[in-house]
């Protein structure tokens, strides 16, 4: 239904030139989404000046402009003109307001952190609807609610259409939400208007540092989530010294603080794991009291991202056993630690993840060659890839085989230490990920600077440079022996490639599947 102008922008500091009562029928930030009757909102981009475009919208029927400035315009007559201090706070403001401050009526579960976000967040929805409080997924695999798929770019949408989203899962039936929150998305204010139950903080390593200048920056932004202009119970991650320095900040403040770790006197405090085959059993005290929780997630580092789940539920009132029970069968998100399955199966394994931070490469690496030991020790045993019964137990030792790359255009400062925790691994597979507009063979010069002569050195060198990364995948495959994993990291779930201008389909998750089937067809053993 259309809205006045005046009364969405009733409550937002602005200016309004024209006929206030002049009707909205939609919120528009490009100006080839416009429709007739749409407030267009010129927003200052870091390339495109949204002002620019005002002539054009008017031409596509725009019947406001929203501006910091005063438009050039060929043509006013019926257009309204918004005049506010900030274009981008005024479109999360508008935005909210149009759709009827949709997250007032849902339980919004923020979660932000270098890695673990998209695992928390999945996890969360999964305890929430086991829980029969139907929940809504927004993130870097895309969004869905009560069983409907809703397009959405960015791991948070631009404000507009994250408020868009939140009116629609409003609609279907959700109650709650489970929202990755970037620290772009923090720094350009997508979020802003946005009413949040619980913030979540899993853990600070070095990432987008191409963007933000300094980490102390970076760490800036993401506490933003923190601050007084989000109140909500915090939910905080204690294993870091970044996290056991916000959660002090915040418990200062007088907020309601959840903080998971080892600490005894965090409220959901890790005793001990233990294994059973490829299944973890965290062995908990929940405000006191002792749980179990078992689930099915490849990695060590997912103890932080269950507890941190766990930790979202406990806020938004999920009894700690239920939600405990529900995490038995939670499977993870597309592309973290996601297995290639084919049949026939081999005696080895290939895992496809998106670990493309220096700290998410090592902890990846550290939890294949964890498995690959308590395999040897009899602790961890793998089940088939076609079902059967598990075998992996009467293989010989095996080796972690590592397919890794560094994004082109992106912050070149971790290219080095990626290179570094690549070393873990036993053989490593340098290839490109995702170059953009820099040159393939000039991002791979610069990781290749950081390797020691040695591990480049020989043919059976523990560093093989290969640009091509699907012949790289292949070559990983065709390396593996009985007993070994294979680990293709950097770009889990994504199906695109960039080269320039150029974009490619490129799905690490079919390129491992397709090795395994051509390597079954140089050996004759193809399933016919």
């Amino acid at each position: 239904m259309p809205r006045s102008c005046a009364d969405i922008f009733a409550h937002i500091p602005c200016t309004i030139i024209g006929n206030g009562n002049v009707p909205v029928r939609g919120i528009a930030y490009r100006s080839q989404d416009v429709r007739p009757q749409d407030a267009f909102f010129c927003v200052v981009g870091a390339n495109v000046d949204g002002h620019e475009f005002a002539d054009d919208v008017i031409s596509r029927g725009a019947s406001t402009i929203v501006c910091e400035r005063p438009p050039y315009l060929t043509n006013t007559q019926g257009v309204t003109e918004v005049m506010v201090a900030d274009t981008r706070r005024a479109l999360a403001e508008a935005a909210a307001e149009f759709y009827g401050r949709p997250s007032q009526e849902l339980s919004v579960v923020g979660v932000t952190g270098t890695n673990g976000k998209t695992t928390v967040t999945h996890l969360v929805e999964h305890i929430m609807n086991v829980a029969e409080r139907p929940c809504g997924l927004i993130g870097t695999c895309g969004s869905r609610a009560c069983g409907h798929p809703f397009e959405s770019a960015h791991t948070t949408p631009e404000s507009a259409d994250l408020q868009r989203l939140f009116g629609l899962m409003r609609d279907e039936g959700a109650q709650a939400v489970a929202l990755e929150v970037s620290s772009h998305a923090l720094s350009l204010g997508r979020v802003a208007a946005t009413d949040f139950a619980v913030t979540a903080f899993t853990n600070l390593t070095q990432d987008h540092l191409d963007y933000h200048s300094t980490f102390e920056e970076y760490f800036a932004v993401k506490k933003r989530l923190f601050s007084d202009e989000f109140p909500a119970v915090r939910v905080i991650s204690v294993f870091g010294s970044y996290g056991r320095t916000l959660a002090q900040e915040r418990l200062a403040c007088g907020d309601e603080v959840i903080t998971v770790g080892a600490d005894e006197d965090c409220t959901i405090r890790l005793r001990s794991i233990s294994y059973a085959g490829l299944r973890t059993r965290l062995h908990l005290d929940i405000e006191g009291a002792p749980f179990t929780v078992e689930h099915g997630l490849l990695g060590d580092y997912n103890t932080e991202n269950v507890m941190v789940a766990l930790g979202c539920a406990l806020a938004l009132g999920v009894p700690p056993g239920q939600a405990a029970r529900s995490l038995m069968d939670a499977a993870a998100p597309a592309g973290r630690m996601e297995r290639a399955v084919v049949a026939p199966a081999f005696p080895f394994s290939v895992y496809v993840d998106y670990a493309h931070t220096p700290d998410a490469l090592g902890q990846a690496v550290s939890s294949a060659k964890r498995a690959l030991a308590r395999r040897a020790e009899g602790v961890g045993v793998e089940d088939r890839a076609d079902g059967g019964c598990p075998v992996e137990s009467a293989l010989p030792e095996g080796r972690v085989l590592l397919v890794f790359g560094c994004e082109g255009d992106r912050d070149r400062g971790k290219r080095a230490p990626m290179a570094e925790a690549s070393l873990a691994a036993d053989v490593v597979f340098l290839t490109n990920d995702n170059a953009h507009g820099e040159g393939v063979l000039d991002v791979l010069a610069q990781v290749e600077k950081a390797y020691p002569e040695t591990a480049l050195a020989g043919q059976d060198a523990q560093v093989r440079i290969i640009p091509d990364r699907k012949a790289a995948i292949q070559a990983a495959v065709d390396e593996a022996r009985a007993g070994d994993i294979v680990l293709i990291c950097g770009r889990g779930h994504e199906g695109k490639m960039m080269f320039g201008s150029d974009t490619i389909q490129v799905d690490d998750r079919e390129e491992a599947r397709y090795a395994l089937l051509m390597r079954a067809v140089a050996e004759r053993r193809e399933v016919r």
